[in-house]
């Protein structure tokens, strides 16, 4: 069998177990040639766009938020020597990662374990697990 990763796709949500995947797949992408796509997902449903000023104002919010994390991601690859882009998505997050991916035509897909505390690190994300039952990309965990 002979694969060839040449994009993977990391999900950046801004938590340490985001960036600890994205640490990962960098020395990874390094490693094969490839490049990097940083995901991140606004998590806000596009029917709350009625409710007006209220969620506009949230949304650039959290937009500029979703761009100082992307940028993150950036300037970590960036030391590494590692091609990369950030893309903003918007929807359910597990959802719009998957369509994403395959839509792309990513190679790979990385995110991060979230387990909080003893009993959370038992069960995986919800997101991840998500992700694992509905990607038709192959998912890479790190915890």
């Amino acid at each position: 069998m002979n694969v060839k990763i040449e994009k993977i796709g990391v999900g950046l949500d801004g938590s340490t177990s985001s960036y600890r995947a994205l640490k990962e797949v960098l020395d990874l992408a390094k490693k094969l040639g490839a490049e990097i796509v940083g995901i991140h997902v606004l998590p806000i449903p596009v029917d709350l766009a009625e409710l007006g000023a209220a969620v506009i104002e949230l949304e650039a919010e959290l937009r500029k938020e979703a761009e100082a994390i992307l940028a993150r991601g950036e300037e970590e690859a960036q030391k590494a020597g590692v091609p990369y882009k950030g893309v903003i998505l918007e929807g359910e997050i597990a959802e719009s990662i998957a369509s994403y991916a395959e839509r792309e035509n990513l190679d790979l897909l990385a995110v991060g374990y979230q387990g909080k505390s003893k009993i959370s690190e038992l069960i995986i994300g919800s997101v991840t697990s998500k992700l694992l039952g509905i990607s038709k990309v192959p998912l890479l965990v790190i915890k």
